[in-house]
């Protein structure tokens, strides 16, 4: 039913308890798992004088801690019971960047954490998991 399982993984709490779910439903179809993060791009702001200037945060520094991520993603899946993941680091706005992987790999279910409207950001774009499940072309599974 499900050929290649899609998880993304930030990991939170909410990512970790999708990931052992993603992990589950992979070993009881013999899915491919695919586990992908998307860093969240940002610049620190420094304030000189009226001035505000912001400083990129440097690419390897993010790939760095990005391959921590997923590392610690690939550990979790095997403590699941499914050993047998590929991970990648995806670019741009999270849910966007998943929608296009899913469609890009034929993902047959995606699997993400959900969060709640807790922040003002999240009230007025919308989660990632909301916009996965309004615009995917697959199942999304949403995990509390």
């Amino acid at each position: 039913m499900f050929n290649k399982i899609l998880v993304g993984f930030d990991g939170s709490d909410h990512a970790e308890r999708a990931l052992r779910i993603a992990a589950d439903i992979a070993g009881k179809y013999g899915s491919e798992l695919q586990i992908v993060h998307v860093p969240e791009l940002r610049n620190d702001a420094v304030a000189v004088g009226s001035e505000v200037i912001f400083i990129p945060i440097d690419d390897s520094e993010i790939k760095a801690l990005a391959e921590q991520i997923l590392a610690k993603a690939v550990v979790i899946a095997a403590d699941a019971g499914h050993a047998d993941v590929s991970t990648k680091v995806l670019r741009g706005a999270a849910a966007e960047a998943i929608l296009l992987h899913a469609k890009d790999t034929g993902t047959d279910l995606i699997v993400a954490g959900r969060r709640g409207f807790g922040t003002l950001r999240g009230l007025l774009v919308g989660s990632v998991s909301q916009k996965l499940t309004t615009h995917a072309e697959c199942p999304v599974l949403t995990v509390q």
